[in-house]
Parts: structure tokens; C-alpha cells; sequence
């Protein structure tokens, strides 16, 4: 089969008839003539035969800068007049993406088309589900760079992204779209949607007027906007989704931005807020979202593993919403907190990973590191920006996600009495922030420590649950043995569960020494290599529950 361009060529010449002519000659015989190669065109590129010949002359044209209508109608042989009525053929093609018209009415072909052509294909149109936050952010942008160089109306922008927002309703940014803007008069959406994207792709929080005039080609409707906002009168005012911000410390009517609740919703799934406009607060938490989480079977003592069941059972989507709702009903706080607390290794966070996973629910983890900062104050923020983040994405979506502080230990201390030092103040006062938060929590908070001594007691008495992970028995270490290293036989499972006292993070740091030196050298290693691995495992010298001779 030839190649579009090629028969684009073909067209062209065949069409020209004599080749000292320029433009095509279109009468019925000529028409007639081409009908083959138009066929294929039409086909391959799902458009009628105007269309092809229209994109025809403005391939023609794209090594210049500017085509207009006359450049084309020339191209065609026929008068300009003519040309005009083919204003639906050229919608349709803008519409598919094959060619763009600014506001000073020239046309272009984007070069992804060209170069779509030139490898013989036809322009596929962009996916308008399965899209994410962050992609629908980045097609925003798309969108709104388009209209800033005049190649969209302000209208057509705002359908477009409408339709991608309406295409992902399981989306935060969408949800909280529909939430803010539902019914928004389409101009004013187009303000919020700028405000968005100046906010995310320019770190600039703080927009005047002067900012949008590249984007709205009627200037009385630019005017219009301005008065109302001038008055107040804005629905965006209206509706408390933006407020004034102030210049140099001073609150004035000049700038403007979306407040930082809706921001908190609308950024969510993309990390949150920015910190001052450019550095981002969620460095403090990481979302990871259940779909994202692999299976892994999981081993526990016997009453660990009877409470690990009824967790589940607590947070699987049939029963949560339930228990959560009679409890309301029952005046009681419907806040739900549990604490995995046990040594190292012993699965208390891959438990909480399985959870989330199981019940469908994301996790949004706490970096405890992140939290503190060497600035007075700063702390303190980063811990409120955590649950003002987490308390957004719990009102945004259907189902309540998992706040896990992991590694607790540093966080949930033992209070500092009468506390002198700036550093024991900061550590008081988060401390009191979490407490408090705590109490208020709509939702679920799940943390996991191995130092239970080092534990506050107004902490733990808000903890609901109390799961103790102990290290696994010998007859679970064996059963982590066999799912770690299939090969390994059920004497030697056995040999090694009852021989060293390892926790199961351990058994699995084995099972990857063994692998990773069996691909170093091509030897799969012994039992005695095995039983090295195990005592290197850790400095303790009671590693070994006994001595067994291999």
C-alpha cells in the first residue's frame, strides 16, 4: 500500500494535469480520474474527499508560518467565496486534531501530525478516560497553551477539558471540579482552570488580570469579568473558591488565587499544596494507591493473626462505612486508629500494605523525617499540612483512605515536662497538634512502632487497636521459609526455623542473598551457606535458638 504522502503526490499531480500549473484543477472529470487514491485516503484517514483536499494544500503549506483561507482556496482552484463554504469540513478537521485556526483566522498543521503523515498513519485521537490527575493536569496545559498562541477559543477550551473532567469522574481533580465549578458559567471556568494551571506548571499563586489577557479574544468579556470581580459579584467570589492574596504583606483586591482547601482538594492525588508557591508541602506524606500494591502472602502467629482478620473484616468495604455510620448514630467518634507495634521484620507494615490493599483503600504515608524542620514553626505546619491534606482527599473521594505514620517512634514520644529547649518545644507541640488531630479524625489512622516503651500514654489510650506483632514461631518461620524459597525442602525449612531466631524481614533478606549470589556465580548455594546467611543477619549473639549439626 503507498505511503499517504505519496498519494497525496499523486493526487496533486494528477490533478494539476498541466505541470506548469500550481493550483489543482477539481472539475468532475479530474475528480474521476483521482477517485482510486482519494478511496484510499478517505479510508485510511476517516475523511470525505473535501476534507483530504483541504488538508492536501495545507501539507503544501507547512513550511511557512501563516496560511489562510485565500493561500488555500488558491491551492484548490476555486475563489475564496467558494472556500467559505467549507467551513464544516475545516471543523471537522480542527476537531480531529489534524489542523489548527488561530484568532487572526491563519491555519497550521501541528507537527506531531506532519510527522504522524510522514510515518503513515493517521492521527489518533487522544484517550479521554483512563486518565489520571497528573495526565489531566498535563492535557489541561495542552489545552490552555493552545488558547494562550490562539489556536482556541476560550469556549472551546473549556469544552474540551470539560469532556476530558467528565471522562474521569473517579478522579480527585475531577470530583473536586464537579464539586466547586458544576453549573460555573463557562468564562469563569476558564479563569479557574488558569488559575490552576499558573498555580501547578508556573508556581505562581498569586494572578492579576493582567495575567489572562492573552487568553480571552473578546476583550468586552475580559471587561465584564474584571467588573464583576471588581464588585464581587463573580460566582467564583460567590461560591468562596477564590480570594484576594496580599503583595509585599499588604491584602489587596489586585491579585487573587484559589483558596488553599480547594487547592488541598484539587492537588490531592499530585502530592497537595505547594509550600510559598514553589515547594511542595507533601513532601511530608506519599499517596500510594491500593490498585498500585502487589499481593503478598502473609504468616502470623496465631493471635496476632486472629486480630490481623478482624482489622481486615473492620475496614473491607462492606463493613467500614457500616460500623462507621452506627457509630455517629450513637454519638460516639467514628475515628478509626490502630497501633501495630513488635520488633522489626515481623510484617507490621507489609500488614498495613495488604489492608489497603484488600479493602481497596489508598495509603497516604507520613514521612516522620520530613515532618521536622529546623525553622520555628515550620514543623508544626508541615504536620497540620499532612491531616489538612489527608481530611481533603477523605471529603473528595468514595472510599476513606489509610493515614499510616510508619516508624512512629520518633513522633509519638514520651512529652518533655516543663521542656526548656526550642527542639523539646517543637516536639511538645507537634505532639499536641497530632493528639488533637486525633481526637477530631474522621477516618483511619494507622501507625506502626518497634519501640512501645518509648510510646506516650495519651497516645496510646487513643489508639483503638493494639496489635502485638511478636517474632514468628517456629512453625510459621517454617511456613516463610517454603513461600520465600520454594526449593527448599521441608527438613531444611525445619533445620532452619528451629536453629535461628529470625524475624520474617530477615528470612526474606536470605532468601535474596541466595539468589543474588546463585546469579553471581551460577552455583545455587548450600545448606551451610544458608545457615551463614542466617547468622549474618544479625550482630546478636543468640541469633541461634541451638545448635544443630547440619
Amino acid at each position: 500500500m503507498k505511503k499517504i504522502l505519496d498519494t497525496m503526490c499523486e493526487i496533486a499531480q494528477k490533478l494539476r494535469g498541466d505541470s506548469e500549473r500550481k493550483e489543482l484543477s477539481l472539475d468532475e472529470a479530474n475528480l474521476q480520474r483521482v477517485e482510486p487514491e482519494l478511496q484510499e485516503l478517505r479510508q485510511k484517514l476517516g475523511m470525505n474527499t473535501m476534507q483530504v483536499l483541504i488538508l492536501m494544500a495545507l501539507v503544501h503549506h507547512s513550511y511557512r508560518n501563516r496560511t489562510d483561507g485565500d493561500d488555500i482556496a488558491c491551492f484548490l482552484g476555486m475563489d475564496y467565496m467558494k472556500f467559505l463554504t467549507y467551513d464544516e469540513e475545516l471543523e471537522t478537521l480542527r476537531k480531529k486534531g489534524y489542523i489548527r485556526k488561530n484568532k487572526e483566522e491563519y491555519y497550521s498543521i501541528p507537527p506531531e501530525v506532519l510527522r504522524d503523515l510522514r510515518e503513515n498513519r493517521a492521527v489518533a485521537p487522544k484517550p479521554l478516560t483512563g486518565l489520571s490527575t497528573a495526565q489531566i493536569l498535563g492535557r489541561m496545559k495542552s489545552i490552555l497553551v493552545l488558547l494562550r498562541d490562539g489556536n482556541m477559543t476560550s469556549d472551546e477550551a473549556f469544552e474540551e477539558i470539560k469532556a476530558v473532567l467528565k471522562s474521569n469522574p473517579e478522579t480527585g481533580i475531577s470530583r473536586a471540579c464537579e464539586r466547586y465549578i458544576g453549573g460555573l458559567p463557562s468564562d469563569e471556568s476558564v479563569v479557574f482552570f488558569l488559575l490552576i494551571y499558573y498555580y501547578w506548571y508556573r508556581n505562581d499563586d498569586m494572578l492579576g488580570w493582567h495575567d489572562f489577557e492573552d487568553y480571552f479574544e473578546d476583550d468586552e468579556l475580559e471587561d465584564d469579568l474584571k467588573v464583576a470581580y471588581a464588585t464581587e459579584s463573580l460566582e467564583l467570589q460567590e461560591r468562596g473558591i477564590i480570594e484576594y492574596v496580599g503583595d509585599g504583606g499588604m491584602m489587596t483586591k489586585d491579585y487573587f488565587h484559589i483558596k488553599d482547601a480547594v487547592k488541598e482538594e484539587l492537588f490531592a492525588e499530585v502530592g497537595g499544596l505547594r509550600k510559598n508557591g514553589t515547594e511542595k508541602t507533601v513532601s511530608s506524606s506519599q499517596k500510594v494507591e491500593a490498585a498500585s500494591i502487589g499481593k503478598k502472602e502473609l504468616f502470623y502467629n496465631e493471635s496476632e493473626g486472629m486480630q490481623v482478620v478482624e482489622l481486615k473484616e473492620l475496614l473491607s468495604q462492606k463493613n467500614f462505612e457500616n460500623i462507621r455510620s452506627r457509630m455517629k448514630k450513637n454519638g460516639l467518634r467514628s475515628a478509626f486508629t490502630c497501633l501495630l507495634y513488635g520488633g522489626p521484620g515481623t510484617g507490621k507494615t507489609e500488614t498495613v500494605y495488604q489492608i489497603a490493599r484488600e479493602s481497596g483503600r489508598d495509603l497516604f504515608i507520613v514521612d516522620v523525617s520530613q515532618i521536622k524542620n529546623c525553622y520555628v514553626g515550620e514543623s508544626e505546619k508541615n504536620i497540620k499540612a499532612v491531616f489538612n491534606k489527608y481530611r481533603a482527599c477523605v471529603k473528595a473521594g468514595d472510599t476513606v483512605p489509610v493515614l499510616l505514620f510508619n516508624e512512629a517512634d520518633a513522633i509519638f514520644g514520651i512529652r518533655q515536662q516543663g521542656a526548656e529547649r526550642a527542639v523539646d518545644k517543637m516536639e511538645n507541640s507537634i505532639q499536641n497538634i497530632i493528639l488533637q488531630e486525633m481526637e477530631d479524625l474522621d477516618g483511619i489512622l494507622i501507625a506502626t512502632t518497634n519501640l512501645t516503651e518509648n510510646l506516650d500514654k495519651a497516645f496510646e489510650r487513643r489508639f483503638l487497636y493494639k496489635i502485638h506483632f511478636n517474632n514468628p514461631s517456629s512453625e510459621v518461620k517454617q511456613k516463610i521459609w517454603k513461600a520465600m524459597l520454594p526449593d527448599l525442602s521441608d527438613e531444611d525449612a525445619a533445620l532452619l526455623s528451629d536453629r535461628f531466631e529470625l524475624s520474617g524481614g530477615q528470612i526474606e533478606n536470605v532468601a535474596r542473598k541466595k539468589t543474588i549470589q546463585s546469579i553471581l556465580s551460577g552455583i545455587e548455594p548450600s545448606l551451610e551457606d544458608l545457615a551463614r546467611y542466617c547468622r549474618d543477619e544479625t550482630l546478636s549473639s543468640n541469633t541461634e535458638a541451638r545448635k544443630i549439626g547440619f
